[in-house]
């Protein structure tokens, strides 16, 4: 009897150790497929932190007492930088063990990181633009002072923090079944919603995605009559100069004989050069925006697809989870694109860039 006893048990744990062989040879199906996505975030990683870094750095330490335009650059190259490395991370980390990932603990905390870091690059872009709208739309109106700017970063950072609580209590390690060899296979997968509280995180996660969308929208609106204010000052500003050039140029011919006259229409018309250090912060600002649209929008799209389906992953091809991985995971691009948006537009920026360089 002792005998039988000692066998049922070896043949439990012979058991044991061959599901668990199974799950983790799932594991390393699943990591191999997602190996693309790997590489793509081990690089935006690398990109947002060397770019991010640089803009904190030269913001801080070589701008310092600029114009209030350059207020909330710095603020929002913070949030960026933590944003985008735990973002990368964690999706790195979830490629490698997608259906064996090792701890619920670590997993509600990457979420909760990245969902509050997230919200607050997205709202601090709100701020910019009620900044810009009051400045160009209400130029003699009441405009963002110092301590109205930091009460709105205090808010900010307040109802990111509030409202990324409840992603501690609904996301963790979930269970998910699947055939690997021929053989059933139960693994386990970090996912922002993981059961056990189901109606909730239904309601949660849809008013996150109102949110989302309510952001994006909210950002488009304040630009629209921004950029309709632009357009008029910009038409404005060429007519001008098209009916000063004629001017000029009829007293260009009527005084040709006249050395002293000739030589004034001709350094009038010679054109100024750019002021150094100019910088467009309306056309900056704006591009920042539409990036802000465009990479957030896919992620919009699968965060609905997701819940729908939570596991639609498990029931496609390889190809077309690298495709929509890096579509649902195409947020974390805007946390990257900002510093290079200040190297093409601020030539302030770029010039303290080459100076650093040249003193390394």
């Amino acid at each position: 009897m002792l005998h039988c006893l000692e066998s049922d048990f070896s043949r439990g744990l012979s058991t044991m150790d061959d599901a668990g062989n199974l799950t983790q040879r799932w594991n390393q199906d699943y990591a191999d497929k997602l190996l693309p996505t790997v590489v793509f975030q081990g690089i935006v990683c690398f990109v947002g932190l060397v770019g991010n870094l640089l803009v904190l750095l030269v913001y801080t330490f070589r701008m310092k007492g600029n114009r209030d335009d350059r207020y909330f650059i710095p603020i929002l190259a913070v949030f960026d930088l933590i944003a985008s490395t735990v973002a990368s991370v964690f999706y790195v980390y979830e490629s490698i063990f997608f259906v064996d990932f090792p701890s619920s603990t670590l997993c509600k905390g990457m979420l909760y990181t990245m969902t509050a870091t997230s919200g607050l690059s997205a709202l601090l872009l709100i701020a910019i633009a009620v900044q810009r709208y009051l400045k160009i739309c209400k130029p003699f109106g009441k405009q963002m002072t110092e301590s109205k700017r930091r009460l709105c970063l205090g808010l900010i950072v307040g109802f990111s923090v509030l409202y990324s609580t409840p992603v501690l209590l609904f996301s963790g390690n979930m269970k998910v079944d699947g055939v690997f060899e021929g053989r059933n296979v139960t693994g386990l997968t970090c996912f922002t919603g993981a059961g056990n509280y189901p109606t909730y995180e239904a309601v949660y996660y849809y008013v996150i995605f109102i949110l989302m969308v309510t952001n994006i929208l909210t950002v488009g609106v304040l630009y629209i009559p921004i950029g309709a204010v632009v357009y008029r000052h910009n038409k404005v500003r060429k007519t001008r100069q098209r009916q000063s050039f004629d001017v000029h140029s009829i007293q260009f011919d009527s005084l040709s004989d006249h050395k002293t006259s000739q030589t004034s229409s001709t350094d009038i018309l010679k054109p100024r050069p750019p002021r150094e250090g100019g910088i467009n912060f309306n056309l900056m600002f704006f591009v920042i925006i539409v990036c802000y649209l465009i990479s957030y929008t896919p992620t919009c799209i699968f965060l609905i697809i997701s819940k729908l389906s939570p596991e639609l992953w498990f029931n496609i091809s390889a190809a077309e989870m690298i495709v929509f991985f890096t579509l649902q995971r195409f947020y974390v691009i805007n946390h990257v694109v900002n510093p290079i948006i200040y190297g093409y537009f601020d030539m302030k920026f770029r010039a303290d860039i080459l100076s650093l360089c040249k003193c390394s």
